[in-house]
């Protein structure tokens, strides 16, 4: 029972960092190193999993290991608290809103160079008073016009991240693995370093090209290897239950470097851009309630792909990327059109999806 709460705890307090990180990061950030910064978030929690990954190697086969394992999350966990706590500043635009723009001067002229401190206050304050034109904030007043658009744009991306199917490539490769001779402990260890190593490039890549840029690649670049994988997995794999054999060498070899391909492509890409967008994109009227939904998205397709590959892989076998590979195409879709927002404040995002949104200003729609 006692196991049961804590992990209870730990989640719930996983979810609400996930909403709040990203939020905080992009509200504090210049508008140049936003993608950047909010990045960064992604680049923890992979950095995260890597090195929980190699603290159970080591701590596992102990005696009472896994009691250390449990352990372990406590001491960053105080680090983080006392941390934000003592160190890091208000965000800016919540402290407008709380009608305290002397302090919110204050934290963004220790962020910035004065005038451009200056400026940007004046454009969180303006955006601040046209959204108080329109009255208070109520849940019913996010599912309609522009901002249900705004929304729905959001938890498609967030929803996609996880059914493109990340979280089936990695568990599903050791099986792939052990079928090829090598080890799944080993191969778990791989794709970790390889998740963590290949996300450090999106802090550069997100500002270098933008966030439309890369969900384009990243989306093309995940359909390809779950395609290959199925044809591969389809003509030359045998499945008995839970065990997977792939007779010839070079189409098994073809079959593990996609796996690896897949978690590159994502990890530079859709790993962190989706975070840095949905951050990004909603009016600070309605901003932290439209995150908090769409980071409930990514979470209920985590909890969807971990619930139904096993009876997807066990029905379709290697054709299950088939179904991955659909989403990879959808995401495709999705993003072609998408606005990029690279560089842009926070206080112009709705000029920006204006045209690719119609409907109503914000402002004179009830949305911020």
């Amino acid at each position: 029972l006692i196991m049961v709460a804590g992990r209870f705890v730990s989640g719930c307090s996983v979810g609400i960092l996930s909403t709040v990180v990203p939020l905080y990061q992009s509200e504090v950030a210049p508008p140049e190193l936003r993608g950047a910064l909010t990045s960064l978030a992604q680049v923890m929690v992979v950095f995260g999993v890597a090195v929980a990954t190699f603290a159970d190697q080591l701590l596992l086969p102990l005696r009472g290991g896994w009691r250390w394992g449990v352990l372990m999350p406590v001491f960053p966990g105080v680090v983080l608290f006392f941390g934000a706590m003592l160190l890091l500043p208000r965000s800016p635009r919540w402290l407008v809103q709380q009608g305290r723009a002397d302090d919110a001067l204050l934290v963004l002229q220790s962020l910035r160079d004065k005038d451009d401190a200056e400026k940007e206050l004046r454009e969180i304050v303006a955006d601040r008073e046209a959204a108080l034109v329109s009255g208070g904030v109520s849940w019913r007043e996010l599912f309609n016009g522009r901002t249900l658009r705004l929304l729905l744009v959001g938890v498609a991306l967030q929803l996609l991240q996880q059914l493109t199917g990340i979280n089936a490539f990695v568990s599903y490769g050791p099986r792939i693995f052990q079928s090829l001779g090598i080890s799944g402990t080993l191969f778990q260890t791989l794709c970790t370093l390889a998740l963590f190593l290949a996300t450090l490039p999106a802090l550069y890549l997100v500002e270098r090209f933008g966030r439309r840029s890369l969900f384009l690649v990243g989306a093309a670049g995940m359909l390809l290897p779950s395609v290959l994988m199925a044809i591969l997995g389809l003509a030359f794999a045998r499945q008995d239950g839970d065990s997977i054999q792939v007779p010839n060498q070079a189409a098994g070899g073809v079959i593990a470097a996609c796996v690896f391909a897949f978690v590159v492509n994502f990890a530079y890409t859709w790993g962190p851009t989706t975070w840095v967008y949905c951050a990004e994109i909603f009016p600070m009227r309605v901003r932290g309630m439209c995150v908090g939904l769409t980071t409930m998205a990514e979470w209920a397709g985590v909890f969807l792909v971990n619930q139904f590959t096993p009876l997807l892989f066990s029905s379709l076998g290697f054709g299950a990327f088939l179904v991955f590979g659909a989403f990879s195409a959808l995401a495709l879709a999705l993003c072609w059109r998408l606005p990029e927002t690279r560089g842009v404040p926070l206080e112009r995002m709705e000029e920006v999806f204006g045209a690719y949104l119609g409907g109503a200003a914000p402002s004179k729609n009830c949305d911020g």
